[in-house]
């Protein structure tokens, strides 16, 4: 059986964060794709339809909540694992469990700079909770 290649969505406005964040999903056999700004990044989930959305909560547009609000409120990417990444939150408290809350829905919060592994392995676990789900 073939393996299925699963998709990130980067939304994140930092180009040297998108490289090194698209060399750690390329190891860990994922392909990835990046916005920019907050409304190419809903724009693209909705086209794209990713495994998982790894969201930068400060962009230059419209903020990181503000996206995660139209992802998980249109019918076409509700489903979609978010996890967030920031540097609002500070590294030395980040233990890797840290969550945003969003309306009342807790998602998943790295702070910046990011734990490869920490980070990689929790994007497993949402990818592989939302294929369960459906």
């Amino acid at each position: 059986m073939a393996k299925v290649v699963r998709k990130i969505l980067i939304v994140d406005d930092d180009p040297s964060m998108v490289k090194v964040l698209e060399k750690w999903l390329k190891m860990d056999g994922y392909v990835s794709i990046f916005a920019r700004t907050g409304e190419d990044g809903f724009t693209k989930a909705k086209a794209e339809k990713p495994d998982l959305v790894l969201m930068d909560l400060m962009l230059p547009d419209i903020n990181g909540v503000q996206v995660i609000r139209q992802i998980v409120n249109d019918p076409e990417t509700k489903g979609i694992p978010i996890v967030c990444i920031t540097v609002t939150m500070g590294v030395e408290t980040d233990k890797g469990d840290e969550q945003i809350d969003v309306d009342g829905r807790l998602f998943r919060a790295f702070a910046k700079p990011l734990h490869q592994r920490k980070l990689l392995s929790v994007i497993r676990k949402e990818i592989n909770i939302a294929v369960n789900k459906n």
